[in-house]
């Protein structure tokens, strides 16, 4: 009978396999539901049980909201086609499963591929390859498990150094802004600066977002999807949005699913309805289909849309309790070099946060499965610190 080792091996294979190549192994072979239909098993046979942490419970909370979505959607839905095309938010969160309960074969996995993602990563960071084969912002997620010592000085320079190399190599400014959040990552002092900084930046964005407004609002005028007029009625109507139209789009996106959805998006629109009115189109073969499948390039804005303001209020909860752990436990997890996960999880945070993640096969599964991962390791530490508190109080 094969070792519990061995088919936790085999699942990390296909794991670091959907990393690295998402656009093959997920649109040939199906590796993000795979890898669901994976966590899905290992939760069964815990018997649905989850240990009572902060994160686990708020998980616990969310994947029953999407349950719930997933039951009232069937008297909603336009079509049962996109309903489960737009179920996939929802199975994909088994991944967190898999992260949580393989995390002890974790280490020694990591240890065995790290020469050969080493010589992987070393040489196609720099000779781009075409992304059915090397992913152009994805593969970061995969750095963090190229070092041996997390606690060294110049581990967080490499890994910065390294996203801005895949950055420019492969024109990826979601790689060049996973490098600024490292940045303020390391130099941050403690919890309180850090979040006092990253809510300073979302405020000021948030006074940017409702100024421009207005303007982002002039899609709608004369909207065809045959003419590019309606996006450069937009671009031309203020200098911020001329400075890039693939950010202007990506505004555009953000403000039908926040503004245009209101009040919808307050419970939910849930899965198979439309999303979206306005939005480019790549392939006219797939017009029809866009409006329910179209990404927002914000996972989180998204599926707040999809899923409502408790998926928000989730959210901000779990990453409250990441952000916390990693800021006041810092030390442990540099010594015992679990801070890499926390760095895989936060490569994969900002990824989602300016790309389809969550809502499409080829990212979902590995955030949750990075989420379990940290879950586990959070859980871990916890146990070992109760474990000693109780062994001085005896």
């Amino acid at each position: 009978m094969m070792r519990k080792s061995t088919i936790a091996n085999v699942i990390f294979t296909i794991a670091v396999l959907y990393i690295i190549s998402p656009y093959f192994f997920e649109r040939k072979l199906l590796f993000n539901e795979i890898l669901s239909a994976i966590g899905f098993l290992l939760l069964v046979s815990k018997r649905f049980r989850i240990d009572k942490d902060h994160i686990n419970i708020a998980f616990a909370l969310l994947l029953g909201w999407g349950a719930v979505h997933a039951i009232v959607s069937l008297a909603r839905m336009d079509s049962l086609y996109f309903y489960f095309r737009n179920l996939v938010i929802l199975y994909s969160m088994m991944g967190f499963f898999i992260g949580y309960y393989l995390f002890r074969y974790l280490g020694a996995y990591i240890k065995k591929i790290r020469s050969l993602l080493r010589a992987i990563i070393g040489v196609f960071i720099f000779i781009p390859l075409p992304r059915i084969l090397f992913e152009r912002f994805g593969v970061a997620m995969l750095f963090p498990a190229l070092f041996k010592n997390a606690a060294a000085k110049s581990t967080s320079l490499l890994l910065i150094a390294m996203c801005i190399i895949y950055a420019f190599v492969y024109s990826s400014s979601t790689s060049a802004l996973v490098a600024m959040f490292f940045m303020l990552l390391f130099i941050s002092p403690g919890y309180r600066f850090f979040m006092q900084t990253m809510f300073c930046v979302f405020v000021a964005f948030t006074v940017v977002f409702i100024y421009l407004h207005p303007n982002l609002a002039l899609i709608s005028y004369k909207f065809t999807f045959f003419s590019e007029n309606p996006i450069y009625n937009v671009i031309r109507s203020h200098p911020l949005l001329s400075i890039d139209g693939n950010s202007t789009w990506r505004l555009v996106l953000w403000n039908e699913l926040i503004v245009d959805d209101f009040p919808g998006n307050l419970f939910g629109l849930g899965f198979g309805t439309s999303a979206l009115k306005y939005y480019p189109v790549e392939d006219y073969a797939k017009l029809d289909t866009l409006a329910y499948v179209l990404g927002g390039h914000n996972s989180y804005i998204y599926l707040f849309a999809r899923l409502g303001i408790v998926y928000v209020f989730i959210t901000l909860y779990i990453y409250g309790v990441v952000f916390k752990e990693y800021f006041y436990h810092k030390k442990y997890y540099l010594a015992n070099n679990e801070a890499l996960i926390f760095w895989s999880f936060f490569i994969m945070s900002i990824i989602a946060m300016f790309n389809p993640a969550l809502e499409t096969p080829i990212y979902a599964s590995a955030y949750w499965m990075l989420l379990g991962f940290t879950a586990r390791a959070i859980h871990n530490r916890k146990m070992i610190t109760r474990i000693h508190e109780n062994t001085v109080r005896s």
